[in-house]
């Protein structure tokens, strides 16, 4: 049983130190200026979207598909990245 144990506590450490970081800022509110990606955030996103006039800037843990979408010339510029603190 303690071997068990151990095991599920490495796998956990392990799990965290391999997980995303990434800056986080702009429209995206979180508790720290740097958020840990889960689940379907896999890239690190940094876009400026320009919408009537105002510009509004975005930085976060994104699904990668989605960050792509969001690469439109004219409407909103992306920068995609999967290395830690890349979005800057």
């Amino acid at each position: 049983m303690k071997t068990v144990i151990i095991a599920v506590v490495v796998l956990l450490v392990v799990g965290q130190s391999e997980a995303l970081k990434c800056n986080c800022g702009g429209l995206r509110r979180c508790s720290s200026p740097v958020e840990t990606c889960f689940g379907t955030g896999n890239v690190c996103a940094s876009t400026i979207i320009y919408a009537g006039g105002t510009v509004r800037s975005f930085k976060g843990c994104m699904q990668e598909s989605r960050c792509r979408l969001l690469n439109q010339p004219g409407v909103s510029t992306a920068h995609c990245c999967s290395t830690d603190l890349c979005n800057r």
